[in-house]
């Protein structure tokens, strides 16, 4: 959305120095449904024993230019090796092989399918861990028009609680040290990279 910003981090331990919270909207658990913790779209979470293999989450997206799915597949929990997109006949597009453990459950499924870099197309981010620490691991893929894929992209794949402002066309990472100081960096894009403008740093007494 024009103007906005779009912030994927979640915190769920309340003494998180930086935390900015997507509250997940919970429609009817027991049929297995979530919801996307940024963007709010609908996930299907198929009924799996722990350790089984499977689809772990089913969630419809826009990519590409239409509408689709992406399939999360892996051990349940969550142990994910790979993301599979379709389009809206079902037919794959594209196979991604991942090694990630993110929140998947009624209140947070940890994925972004959205425009990262302003070329107009969604992009796919992966949260790597679901773990609750201040500094969120997260891995990035870019729309590559030419190639019709997702490519990943290791620079994006490194910024810690990433942010997105659309409206300038920057984007932030907070890094959250031991004494729960922030340093704000900030980028922009440049012929496909990340370009470091300035930072800031926030001591916490």
């Amino acid at each position: 959305m024009p103007g906005s910003n779009v912030i994927w981090t979640v915190c769920r331990k309340s003494t998180t120095a930086f935390c900015a919270i997507w509250f997940a909207v919970v429609s009817v658990p027991s049929q297995g449904f979530a919801w996307f913790t940024a963007s709010f779209q609908p996930c299907e979470l198929p009924v799996l024993a722990t350790g089984n293999d499977g689809v772990l989450a089913r969630c419809q997206v826009d990519f590409a230019g239409n509408p689709g799915s992406v399939e999360l597949v892996g051990r349940a929990p969550n142990h994910v090796g790979e993301a599979v997109f379709r389009d809206r006949h079902k037919k794959t597009v594209q196979r991604i092989p991942v090694s990630a453990q993110p929140f998947i459950d009624p209140e947070n499924v940890s994925i972004i399918v959205r425009d990262m870099n302003f070329d107009g197309m969604p992009d796919f981010g992966l949260r790597a861990f679901a773990l609750t620490g201040a500094n969120e691991p997260w891995q990035f893929w870019l729309w590559d028009g030419e190639r019709n894929s997702f490519v990943f992209h290791s620079a994006r794949s490194k910024l810690p609680n990433p942010e997105v402002i659309t409206a300038s066309q920057v984007v932030r990472a907070y890094v959250v040290d031991e004494q729960n100081n922030i340093t704000t960096n900030t980028y922009t894009w440049n012929e496909g990279e990340l370009v470091l403008q300035g930072s800031t740093r926030e001591v916490i007494r």
